[in-house]
């Protein structure tokens, strides 16, 4: 299971020493405001919540909402440990900012890619020398940018009468980063929260 530590690195760095601060609250209507104040708009977020629904902003702006929560901070407590996201199960909660859940992941292109030629290779399946070729043609030369020119490359490519064959079925697709970062900014933002509310140790 992919634990996007990449991300999970970068949104750390992002966001070293934040501050909450809570422009509202009355009940279940929230809107808290998270940044670090000597960086000014750098890495900051909000959340706004009201009942059944809740809104992360982060530069991207996804507003989730769930019937049968109506706080939704207990949704996202529930669903995933502290400092862990679980973007499987809260991209099926997306209301608003679908298209900007998923994505083309060139570097999901490559690894799928590799692997398949590996094996061809492994297996007798494939020339010698399309190593090479597949790499200069497709990840040098090729436009793989994005995904109609990547899949394009495929469908092109002809090495020795040797081809990848239909290959629409492949996924190329993951979750974006900016997705990414903001799940990790609504599990962080409320793992503040909740500590900001803890009630202090009574002294013994």
């Amino acid at each position: 299971m992919n634990d996007y530590s990449e991300i999970a690195a970068r949104f750390a760095r992002d966001t070293a020493k934040h501050q909450m601060t809570v422009l509202h609250e009355d009940g279940l209507y929230r809107h808290l405001k998270f940044a670090n104040p000597e960086h000014g708009s750098f890495g900051s977020f909000q959340l706004i919540t009201w009942p059944y629904n809740l809104v992360v902003k982060t530069g991207w702006t996804f507003h989730f909402d769930i019937d049968a929560t109506e706080d939704m901070f207990d949704l996202f407590r529930r669903t995933a440990l502290t400092g862990k996201i679980n973007p499987g199960y809260w991209s099926e909660k997306v209301r608003a900012g679908r298209d900007e859940v998923e994505g083309f992941d060139p570097g999901l292109f490559e690894q799928q890619v590799k692997q398949y030629i590996v094996a061809a290779i492994r297996n007798g399946d494939a020339p010698r020398g399309i190593g090479a070729e597949i790499t200069r043609d497709i990840f040098e030369w090729g436009d793989i940018s994005h995904e109609a020119g990547a899949r394009k490359e495929l469908e092109d490519f002809r090495y020795e009468d040797w081809t990848f064959g239909d290959t629409t079925e492949w996924e190329f697709c993951d979750f974006t980063p900016g997705f990414l970062w903001s799940c990790f900014a609504i599990r962080h933002g409320i793992d503040l929260y909740d500590a900001a509310r803890k009630p202090e140790a009574v002294a013994a």
